[in-house]
């Protein structure tokens, strides 16, 4: 396993400053922020998150690949997610966010990231009744994106969701998805928190899915009633048994540490390093 570090909580952070010309200007230096702390802490793994990805279009682009060529450490990226919905009843929006991950995905190409983890999207809150077809929405999307990738060097992994979703949620939920989808070449991003504000079984999810589970996201919570990513070990996820459960299934991958604020990133890491 090797820990990583997510962009996530440079973004938040620059975000309510404000400071920045643009969205463009923000992410970058956001992302530059982190590939330094990465190098000056001996990090392994960085995830940038990329929203929106017309943040490597036109100037920007030739600026982000110097960037991540400038550093050394392991890549990954995670895709957009704010005003993408993949699992959509409007088939309109669920085109375009299958665009918006496509673009992504080749740029992730071109940045040699061999990981990109991608979000479902909103089942209908008000009508259960349609989530079947949310469901089966997400599977024709999922499908789409596979079909359009299969030539990248990229492993698209899909990541469990919190239960204010409705989709992805705990381990059953996601069987049923993954059986909608049916596709072999897709791999699972497993987000501690979001696993926990649905109750989720972890020994049983990883029984049932530690061969295509490529991505780790290490998120703290204090309640299933929301998300709010604050310091690891200050809240009620139960790292210590997650790590264990992990370890018997040998994973290999990322553990990304994901923030909403930079502000307890060293004692997250070191709490984590005390677990391993």
């Amino acid at each position: 396993m090797k820990l990583g570090i997510s962009s996530l909580g440079n973004i938040m952070e620059n975000a309510f400053k404000n400071k920045f010309p643009n969205i463009s200007s923000m992410l970058y230096h956001s992302t530059e922020e982190c590939f330094k702390f990465a190098e000056k802490n001996g990090i392994d793994v960085v995830e940038i998150v990329v929203d929106p990805q017309d943040m490597f279009i036109g100037e920007m682009k030739q600026a982000y690949l110097d960037l991540f060529k400038s550093y050394s450490m392991v890549k990954q990226v995670h895709g957009p997610f704010i005003d993408i919905n993949l699992c959509s009843h409007n088939k309109g929006i669920s085109q375009a966010s299958i665009d918006a991950y496509f673009e992504t995905a080749q740029f992730c190409q071109e940045l040699k990231a061999k990981i990109l983890t991608i979000h479902p999207g909103l089942a209908n809150f008000l009508l259960e009744s349609l989530r079947d077809y949310n469901r089966i929405q997400l599977a024709k999307a999922i499908n789409s994106i596979l079909d359009m990738t299969k030539n990248l060097d990229i492993s698209i992994c899909l990541e469990n969701m919190p239960k204010n979703t409705h989709i992805m949620l705990n381990q059953d939920n996601i069987e049923e998805n993954l059986k909608s989808i049916n596709r072999k070449d897709l791999f699972l991003t497993y987000d501690t928190s979001h696993f926990y504000t649905n109750n989720g079984d972890v020994d049983l999810l990883w029984e049932r899915y530690h061969k295509i589970i490529k991505n780790v996201h290490l998120v703290e919570n204090f309640t299933t009633e929301s998300d709010t990513h604050p310091s690891l070990g200050s809240g009620k996820v139960n790292f210590k048994g997650i790590l264990e459960t992990i370890r018997n299934y040998q994973y290999k991958g990322a553990l990304i540490i994901e923030l909403s604020s930079n502000e307890g990133l060293e004692n997250s890491i070191d709490y984590i390093h005390k677990l391993l």
